[in-house]
């Protein structure tokens, strides 16, 4: 038996130096995870010691009954390692006066925390009126200002139709004199030649 876990523990110890070797980055990782394991495990057994001893007191227990009825210790140790298991205790609930103390400052925090929720709500609720009266007024304003860019909208358009109407027909009298120039200057050659003409017989 001393044989065996001499050999155990040897084949052990080569194996994690060969893969330390091989993989450095690898081991270096596991023996992280395995410390951080361990230190939860540690962590768990220092708050809440109840079950680890149960367990390795009924695992002691079990090996001194079957030793005694005659069997072997090998045999013993074994029969104890297959039969006992690990069964979590609960913490003892606190003290009723601890719970009272915790309830009573949960319920003053509480209250504290509502009230300034309260005064804050009041406060602001106190200015809303006077908020919402510059808000009506802002908004008659603006919607004057609207009103009044829509009146001053319509009569520019008006004044823009008038000027083009007026444009149009002061287009239609210019072409209309154009051609009446043209006309008369036409009809005043028309009546110079033939002046001409009649003075050479007078």
């Amino acid at each position: 038996m001393k044989k065996f876990i001499t050999l155990t523990i040897v084949s052990l110890a080569a194996a994690v130096g060969t893969a330390s070797a091989t993989h450095p980055d690898e081991s270096r990782l596991l023996l992280a995870a395995v410390v951080r394991t361990a230190d939860r495990m540690g962590s768990s057994i220092e708050a809440n010691p109840v079950p680890v001893l149960v367990a390795l007191g009924t695992f002691l227990l079990t090996i001194v009954y079957h030793t005694a009825k005659g069997k072997s210790l090998r045999e013993s140790v074994e029969f104890a390692a297959t039969r006992v298991t690990v069964v979590p205790v609960p913490a003892a609930a606190p003290a009723e006066s601890e719970a009272a103390v915790v309830k009573r400052a949960q319920a003053r925090a509480t209250r504290t925390q509502l009230i300034a929720d309260q005064i804050g709500l009041e406060n602001r609720i106190r200015k809303l009126p006077d908020e919402v009266k510059k808000a009506e007024q802002e908004a008659c304003y603006t919607e004057q200002a609207v009103t009044d860019a829509e009146k001053a909208l319509t009569a520019a358009e008006e004044a823009l139709e008038a000027k083009l109407a007026a444009n149009e027909a002061a287009g239609v009298r210019l072409e209309a004199l154009r051609k009446e120039l043209a006309g008369g200057q036409a009809e005043l050659a028309a009546i110079a030649g033939e002046l001409k003409k009649l003075a050479e017989f007078v």
